[in-house]
């Protein structure tokens, strides 16, 4: 190197043989042998499948085996089920309908295991008996199940080929419980050929109609017996008090009014000693009474208030 170079600050020019003392030293690469690193994988891998994954494997099975046949898991009978909402369907229905009960003089059922037991399919069963509108099904280990049902609510009665049934508001139909009292009306015009949707239009009717009178019905001694609704414009209701009943002519809206209506009419019936058959309230102050056939064969009676008005067609 000149010193002129290194006098000026440029760099200095080593020939091709002479070694520069700036260069780094280079590291030694190790040099591993890849059939010594494959071998050694493979025997980490038949290691941990000898010491691990067949013992956790055998004993797992063993588990799942044992849980699935175990009686520790099974659902005897209707003691291992828990219900709760129910008023008119019973523990026994319920376990009955999931077929984990035996009842007196009858084989023994299948036991059904808490592990193998579907909950979405149970849920379903229990849904399928009628008086459960909804299930929630819920496990409790080792081998009780809880059952939390919401039941139908009955609003009325129907005559279904000469036997009473109770009937939601849905227009599903209901077998009356042994041990329940109701005091419903009786329901016509509900027969099998309406669709759903028109079922529950009526129903809706007949329900909006009971709502609206049910402040002052009670307190006048009328009682609803029986209400039509074979035409859904016009509502008809066979009301009761003591030894006498009325039909009434409600059309299809202002229930409260109209029967407001017919119990101002009624002192004036009473006043003029008029035996009812029937009276339409339909047509606001204006209230057409028809009377006993017996009393008067075509007679029809208008009133409107404040006095009562005779007149024959």
């Amino acid at each position: 190197m000149s010193l002129a170079h290194a006098q000026d600050g440029s760099l200095p020019d080593f020939d091709a043989d002479e070694v520069s003392p700036y260069r780094r030293r280079q590291k030694a690469v190790p040099v591993r042998s890849r059939r010594f690193a494959r071998l050694r994988r493979v025997l980490r891998w038949l290691l941990f499948t000898t010491f691990v994954l067949l013992p956790v494997t055998y004993a797992a099975y063993h588990v799942a085996e044992f849980a699935l046949t175990s009686r520790l898991f099974v659902l005897n009978s209707a003691a291992d089920v828990a219900v709760e909402g129910n008023r008119y369907v019973s523990k026994e229905q319920i376990a009955e309908a999931l077929g984990i009960s035996s009842g007196p003089g009858r084989a023994r059922r299948t036991r059904v295991n808490m592990l193998r037991l579907s909950l979405d399919k149970a849920t379903g069963v229990v849904e399928s008996i009628p008086w459960v509108r909804s299930a929630r099904l819920t496990r409790a280990y080792p081998h009780h199940l809880t059952v939390r049902v919401e039941e139908r609510e009955p609003v009325a009665f129907v005559n279904v080929e000469g036997r009473l049934k109770l009937i939601d508001r849905e227009g599903v139909l209901l077998e009356r419980p042994e041990k329940a009292a109701f005091d419903f009306p009786v329901l016509a015009g509900l027969d099998s050929r309406l669709s759903p949707p028109e079922r529950r239009s009526r129903l809706d009717l007949y329900r909006e109609f009971m709502r609206q009178i049910s402040s002052e019905a009670a307190p006048s001694g009328w009682v609803v017996s029986e209400v039509d609704l074979s035409d859904s414009d016009d509502l008809k209701a066979v009301v009761v008090r003591e030894n006498k009943n009325l039909e009434l002519h409600l059309g299809r809206d202002e229930f409260g009014e109209r029967f407001h209506n017919f119990l101002a009419l009624v002192p004036e019936l009473v006043k003029g000693d008029v035996t009812a058959a029937s009276v339409d309230l339909r047509y606001g102050n204006q209230i057409v009474v028809s009377p006993q056939p017996a009393a008067a064969d075509d007679d029809r009676v208008a009133a409107s208030r404040p006095g009562l008005k005779t007149q024959k067609e």
